[in-house]
This record gives C-alpha cells, structure tokens and sequence, in this order.
C-alpha cells in the first residue's frame, strides 16, 4: 500500500522506549466522482469547493458536514470553454466564494484551444450548495506581450476584502482588487517589480505568486530568477520595495526556476518557501525543486536558512528516465512548527521547521491511487500521485485534494501535534 507512509523520527527517547512515529490519519475521502483534474479547494462552514484544472468540468460542490464521508452534492458549470477554476477562495462571513478562472493549456491541461478573457469571478454562497455568480472582474491581457492570471492571496480586514493577483508577465504584474462589494470590485492598486528596479531576464522570468505577513503590511514576492524580495503595502495603494533587488533571495548555486511561493511563519521570522520545477518538455526537469526556509529577521537581506529534499529531489533519481512525473514542493500551510506542502508525485509532505537551519520530513501521504479516472493528466500524470494545492487546516483536521485521485481529510499525529487540534481555520492563501 502506498497510502500511508510514516517516518520515525530521527531522536532517541529515555530508556528504551522510542517516540511514537509520526502520521497521518486518513478520515475521510470522496473520489469526487473519479473526475481527476482537479484544482484548488475551499471551504465555508460544512461545505467545500474543489475546482477543475481543466474545462471539462466545473466546481465540485462537496458536503463535509461528517469528515469522514465528504460527498459531492453539486456542480458549478459557469465557465466557457479553454478556462480552468484555477484558483479558490471563501469568505464565509461574507457569504463569498472568489474564483480565477485561467486559460488553461491543451498540452499540459487537455483543454479546448480557446483565447477567451480571463477573470476572477465572485460568487453569492448564502446557499452553500447552489452559488450564484455576482461579478466577474476581468484580468486584461497585454498589448505587445501575454499578461495572465496565475496566483491569489485574499486578505480580509473587517469588511475590506483585497485580492491580491499574480498576472505575469506583462505589466503591471501585480494588481489588487477591492472586493469589499463583491457585485462591483475595482481595482485597488497595480505595481509592476520593474517600477522597483528589477529587471527581468528570460520567458520564466516573472512575478509568480504574492502573500502577505500575517498584519497585512508586507508583501512576499517571489519572482521566478529574479528572487524572492519583500515589500511595504502598508500604504496601499503605494508599494515600496524593502528589500533591493540586489539583496533579493536567489539559490546557490543557481537553478531553472527561482522561488515559486511563500508562506510566514505565525510568530516567527521566518518564510517557507517552495520552487516548482516541471518536467520536460514543459521545464528542466529532474532534479526537482525543494523546500527552503527564509530568514526575514532583516526584511532589506532574507537569506536561506535550510533546505529540504525528498529523495525524489535528488541527483541519483534523475539517473533514470521520469516521463511526466514532477516531485517538486509546490504550496504550504503552515502553524508555528509545522509545514503541510503539496509536493506533486511527492504527495503531502508534513516538515517539522522548529529548527529553521534543518526542517526534517515527518510524514507524508501518497495515497493509493483510483483504478481510472474520467480524465488522466496529460502533462503530469506519468505517476498516479499528484497533490498541488493549499492544504486547509480546519477544526484540527486537514483537508487536502490530489488533482488525480480526490479530496482527503486527514488527522496529523506527531510532534507540533497540539498546533493543528488546536487551529479552527489556516490556509496559506489567505489570512483568515
């Protein structure tokens, strides 16, 4: 079985008795219908959202009130052809459900070859099994080189809601919608990272995905090549670099990509950071991209303070061909010890990071993959394994969907345990 694997950990206990092994409980799990592709989850209250990475389905609409028997319960089919539910978000309070829909790719997706203009949209979920569209805000393409959507970070403050989007490559390639009236969102502010000196290099070269300190006053930037750099956005809508773009986090030695997201530590001046690396010929290949944790103790010079690789990340694996396999960290979330990352072939990977200079596998869950699915990867499905977005941690339990094989809720068992049972909400996408 390749469900559920454990690692011992690696320290002695008193006498002869050793530590419990660390691992992951799977609660509860729904196929989703065998649909495979699917994106990014969200969920409000006894109800969650699961999108497509592709456009031959919609929004699954799945029941969580009993974790250990999530059932699908609906579909949102809103989008047109060649667009993807990329991208999720909820704002439970405020009844709100924030999508990005991407053109998708027909190589890497199998979607419809289709330009159409790409969004985010927001939808009314008083009834959470039956959303109904109240806007879209559309994310313009640009006039000499392709700008478009690709990550999101959604801040909430009070009534204030801000959505902060990734839309390389061409300027600007940050922009912030107000959605406080999700009927009627407008832009906030836009910010390009060459107003801020940086002068990007190359296709790949360009501002991937942004998140924000836990108060909302910095922005984290990872910009593939360029470097992971910090900025003031406490007086929004002005962006001010902290850290100068000579001083920006860059790997030694150098690799393909350069940093792909970060997540801060909750008390700690710390950020996890991933690098996603795709196989050829949609990227270098193996050997694929760790997990390394950024000191920001001096926001003008973050510096690496450790790395960690699964054996999959390693130069002797790549001594054999991988055909359309990638086990490369992708998104984390995090409590104050603990790091939960989606590392595609690689599963769930649980990182204890209460030593910043050597975060240490715990866990992982590489579940037993569906006899067949409705869809099969076309870009990476050369491993039956393939877990990409955010997890969610709710009511001590976490919540995670493999993009092949459906959505899992999981029970941590561990050290740093007491920091998920004790956590109603955390996702690293948003700060709510």
């Amino acid at each position: 079985m390749r469900g559920l694997v454990t690692l011992l950990l690696a320290m002695a206990a008193c006498g002869d008795e050793k530590p419990a092994p660390a691992k992951l409980e799977i609660v509860g799990h729904s196929d989703l219908g065998a649909r495979g592709m699917s994106s990014a989850l969200a969920i409000a209250g006894d109800t969650a959202y699961v999108g497509s990475r592709n456009d031959k389905r919609g929004i699954a609409v799945v029941d969580i009130s009993d974790p250990a028997a999530p059932t699908v319960v609906g579909e949102v089919l809103m989008q047109p052809e060649g667009v993807s539910t990329r991208e999720l978000r909820v704002v439970p309070e405020r009844n709100l459900l924030i999508v990005m829909n991407l053109q998708c790719s027909t190589a890497l997706h199998g979607c419809t070859d289709a330009a159409p203009v790409e969004n985010i949209a927001f939808y009314d979920i008083t009834d959470r099994r039956s959303p109904q569209m109240l806007a879209t805000y559309p994310i313009m393409t640009g006039t000499f080189m392709p700008r478009s959507p690709h990550e999101m970070y959604v801040r909430v403050d009070g009534n204030r809601i801000l959505v902060f989007v990734a839309a390389p490559a061409a300027a600007p390639q940050l922009e912030v919608i107000d959605a406080s009236t999700p009927n009627a969102p407008v832009r906030f502010a836009a910010w390009d990272p060459r107003q801020g000196g940086l002068r990007p290099s190359g296709g790949d070269d360009i501002l991937h995905s942004v998140s924000l300190s836990n108060d909302g006053k910095t922005a984290f930037l990872s910009h593939q090549h360029s470097g992971l750099l910090l900025a003031d956005i406490s007086a929004l809508p002005a962006v001010t670099l902290i850290t100068p773009p000579a001083k920006a986090v860059k790997w030694d030695p150098p690799t393909t990509m350069g940093p792909h997201s970060a997540v801060e530590v909750p008390g700690r001046d710390l950020l996890i950071v991933t690098e996603e690396i795709y196989p050829m010929p949609f990227g270098s290949g193996c050997p694929w991209g760790p997990l390394r944790t950024v000191d920001i103790s001096d926001p003008t010079t973050p510096v690496v303070a450790g790395i960690l690789r699964l054996p999959e990340n390693t130069g002797a694996f790549c001594e054999t061909p991988h055909d359309r396999v990638a086990f490369t960290a992708h998104n984390a979330t995090v409590t104050h010890d603990l790091a939960f990352v989606t590392w595609y072939a690689g599963g769930l990977q649980v990182v204890d990071t209460s030593d910043a200079a050597h975060p240490t596998a715990l866990t992982e869950l590489r579940p037993d993959p569906l006899p067949a699915v409705a869809v099969e990867d076309p870009g990476l499905g050369g491993d039956l394994v393939e877990m990409w977005s955010y997890p969610i941690i709710k009511d001590g339990l976490i919540y995670v969907v493999d993009v092949r094989n459906g959505l899992y809720v999981l029970r941590y068992h561990g050290p740093w345990d007491h920091q998920v049972s004790a956590e109603v909400f955390i996702e690293g996408n948003s700060n709510l």
